[in-house]
């Protein structure tokens, strides 16, 4: 019967470094991802997106909302999130990255961040990462969507018009 081979211990080091760069490097990509949002800066966000990726939104029928797979799909998804809600910033992101995974949560809030009255939103994003440190799966949560909805539909009409198919699909969710 064969027994099994101690791990020797130079190699647990080995992959706790290899981990360890792994979660730094996620932790950067996030980092640059929220900076990017916070931007709107779309080539940024862009770049640390892989090609087969998935990005499942805050709304849709589906139990993962709409989903939009490939880099193409996605840049146009958030292209049009980033028209709707006009200027608006993410503010308090709170990033929690453990190995392959990463979970950030933000408060969205549409105008001027300094007005009391200006909308907020509270959110949370799931991230999954390849090898190479890029995401592959972006989750989106997002608390009073259906208020978020009533804004932009007075906050910004000449986006309204821009993307009319869309916000009328988005309104029998």
């Amino acid at each position: 019967m064969a027994t099994a081979s101690p791990i020797l211990p130079e190699y647990e080091a080995t992959r706790a470094i290899v981990a360890q760069r792994n979660t730094n490097r996620n932790c950067q990509t996030i980092e640059a991802m929220v900076d990017g949002f916070a931007r709107q800066d779309i080539d940024s966000i862009m770049a640390l997106i892989a090609d087969d990726a998935v990005y499942c939104d805050i709304l849709g029928k589906g139990t993962r909302g709409d989903e939009y797979c490939g880099k193409n799909a996605i840049r146009r998804a958030f292209a049009r999130q980033f028209d709707l809600g006009g200027r608006h910033i993410y503010l308090n992101p709170k990033i929690i990255v453990e190995g392959e995974c990463a979970f950030a949560s933000w408060t969205m809030v549409i105008g001027d961040p300094a007005d009391s009255k200006a909308p907020r939103f509270e959110g949370i994003d799931e991230f999954v990462f390849n090898a190479q440190g890029q995401i592959t799966l972006k989750k989106a949560w997002l608390k009073g969507h259906s208020r978020l909805r009533r804004v932009m539909l007075g906050h910004n009409p000449s986006a309204l018009i821009r993307n009319f198919h869309y916000v009328l699909s988005s309104m029998t969710r």
